[in-house]
């Protein structure tokens, strides 16, 4: 039987819609995908981390910790932009829950170049770089996304951001699961970083596109994912 912690803060409605998941199948720490979560999918297992990572960002890890090989090969990422949450998943086991800043230029899809909004949609990591020395608003660890994807490219093609050449190199790109091309109208260079610290005061909206992290959660991240790892990026 699963039990709902005493410490968990926040409203009695809060715990109402965690105890509705509990009932329905979600668990702290394991598998999420019966019942509820089998017909809903990627986007329930996202509600499913924003509601604990919501009330207690950092728990969901500390009573259930997986090998660091099998995190690492069966790795998924999903994001929740409206929570500020990356939920990163083992299969359908919820690892751990992570705070994260978005992009400066406010709510809905990346778009263009230097709108400096956090694009939505299924992508992958297509490079890991540790930063040495640490970059003061990328930290330590960098985990490009395979942003644009098709979806942008086919966007980008039919409204004359791009030509078909340049749509036709983001398709390739992806099917290849290499770095699609980077300086496009489209724009480029989003990924998951750190840079913010305890003592910033930045708040949730203070990257260029990216997903912030701490340091210390970057660097943590970054030993649990590879190259390929699925990010599902919701709104």
């Amino acid at each position: 039987m699963s039990v709902i912690p005493q410490r968990f803060p926040g409203c009695k409605g809060v715990r109402k819609v965690l105890a509705l998941l509990l009932s329905a199948g979600f668990t702290l720490g394991l598998p999420v995908g019966k019942a509820y979560g089998q017909s809903q999918g990627v986007a329930n297992e996202g509600v499913a981390g924003l509601l604990l990572s919501g009330l207690t960002p950092r728990s969901v890890s500390d009573s259930f910790v997986l090998p660091q090989d099998r995190v690492t090969a069966e790795a998924r990422i999903v994001v929740v932009k409206a929570q500020h949450t990356l939920s990163l998943f083992s299969g359908n086991t919820l690892v751990k829950a992570y705070h994260i800043a978005l992009g400066e230029g406010g709510h809905g899809d990346k778009e263009r170049e230097g709108d400096k909004k956090t694009p939505e949609g299924s992508f992958y990591i297509a490079e890991r770089s540790v930063m040495s020395p640490p970059d003061k608003y990328l930290g330590s660890r960098w985990m490009r996304l395979s942003y644009p994807n098709i979806e942008d490219a086919k966007r980008g093609l039919s409204s004359g951001m791009i030509n078909k050449a340049t749509h036709d190199q983001i398709v390739t790109a992806i099917n290849n699961r290499q770095i699609p091309p980077q300086k496009t109208a489209l724009g480029g260079g989003v990924g998951i970083h750190g840079g913010s610290n305890s003592n910033s005061n930045w708040g949730d909206s203070w990257t260029y596109g990216c997903l912030g992290l701490t340091n210390t959660d970057a660097n943590e991240l970054y030993r649990s994912v590879q190259v390929g790892t699925a990010v599902e990026i919701q709104r």
